[in-house]
């Protein structure tokens, strides 16, 4: 049985409410930045604002949805979340190996932000990953 625990304020109902809410207006400001620029500009703040935006309101909207109830955490899964976290680690360091030997033998030569796009997906997805396949398993030894 899982103790209480301490409800923190930045765990709390009323900040992911402010972390939503927050997320809402970065994408509205965005958005209006892109929409008020020259045709010929580049997006610079402007999709950082959106990007950012969208991020935080699904993260927040999803944990709003799900209620605070799903993220009670104990020893297991905190070792779990630490296990799946160093195998993601690890499998993306295995991916810069394999890309720095790609393009060393001329074979794969990824320019910056496509290893940028690359890594940042493999490193979220992956982690995620590995933690519902050891969630699923049970434990971790």
């Amino acid at each position: 049985m899982m103790s209480a625990q301490k409800q923190s304020y930045f765990k709390s109902r009323s900040w992911i409410t402010v972390m939503c809410i927050l997320g809402i207006l970065l994408v509205g400001t965005g958005m209006i930045n892109l929409a008020s620029q020259p045709d010929d500009s580049s997006p610079g703040p402007a999709s950082l604002f959106i990007s950012a935006g969208f991020v935080l309101t699904i993260l927040s909207g999803l944990r709003l949805w799900k209620g605070e109830k799903n993220y009670l955490q104990d020893e297991r899964t905190r070792r779990i979340g630490a296990y799946g976290l160093s195998w993601s680690w690890f499998l993306t360091f295995m991916v810069l190996f394999g890309v720095f030997w790609a393009d060393y033998l001329h074979i794969w030569s990824p320019d910056a932000q496509m290893l940028s796009v690359l890594l940042i997906l493999l490193m979220g997805i992956s982690a995620k990953g590995f933690q519902v396949y050891l969630f699923r398993k049970g434990d971790v030894d």
